[in-house]
């Protein structure tokens, strides 16, 4: 969702305001899809990469602050265009993944903090924390040692926290402001009916089309970004 979000929002209003409406919407988003797996999610699965992600945030909107919108813009849509490639690379390349269960590898929980160190970086500069986590996640999942329903708990469970202390943090900073949290509550239903038929389309378009549909539309909205910064 946030690759999708954080792609669209800037081209109709302030790149900045728009990473902080979405920080709102995704925390209720990903609490709303962490509940339905809530039986799958293990706190020390989560909490690893949350503790990478309380030295990594501070980094990443520090970053932020400091960004111009030519400069925020590029910043989305080079981060867009990274995420298109890991996840071609590592959902779409079978030989990839055939390698990676060759491997006898066992990350530990350093990998884990070091993947939501960079995840909080990214997701405080730009509100964009996947690519990091979809390396780590999806070698969890290829090598055994989680199931597809426990990653999306850890996901959405992570993702969650990381939008809830982004959230806090332009709070004490003072960027958000009354505006703002109105916008994001108008723009809440919108979220909701976006799921909704989201589903309904999924359910009618083999998952190989649809998936390959969202990236190429990613890859158009990263170049958009990029030629009109």
């Amino acid at each position: 969702m946030a690759q999708v979000s954080m792609g669209l929002m800037p081209l109709f209003r302030s790149p900045t305001s728009a990473s902080i409406i979405f920080s709102l919407i995704a925390v209720v988003s990903n609490f709303r899809v962490w509940w339905s797996v809530r039986d799958n999610f293990v706190v020390k699965d989560w909490l690893f990469p949350v503790i990478g992600l309380a030295f990594g945030m501070p980094l990443g909107i520090y970053v932020f602050s400091a960004f111009s919108k030519s400069q925020f813009r590029i910043a989305i849509g080079i981060t867009l265009l990274l995420a298109v490639v890991l996840i071609t690379l590592f959902k779409r390349l079978d030989f990839f993944r055939d390698w990676l269960k060759k491997q006898d590898l066992n990350p530990g929980w350093k990998s884990a903090v070091a993947a939501g160190f960079i995840a909080g970086i990214f997701g405080g500069a730009v509100a964009i924390p996947g690519p990091p986590m979809i390396i780590y996640g999806t070698f969890m999942v290829v090598a055994g040692f989680w199931e597809s329903k426990h990653m999306k708990s850890i996901f959405t469970a992570f993702f969650g926290t990381l939008m809830l202390y982004r959230l806090l943090a332009v709070l004490v900073a003072g960027s958000f402001t009354m505006p703002l949290f109105l916008e994001a509550l108008i723009v809440m239903p919108a979220l909701f009916l976006g799921s909704w038929l989201g589903i309904k389309i999924y359910n009618h378009i083999p998952e190989k089309i649809f998936s390959w549909f969202v990236l190429i539309m990613l890859s158009i909205n990263a170049l958009t970004l990029l030629l009109t910064a």
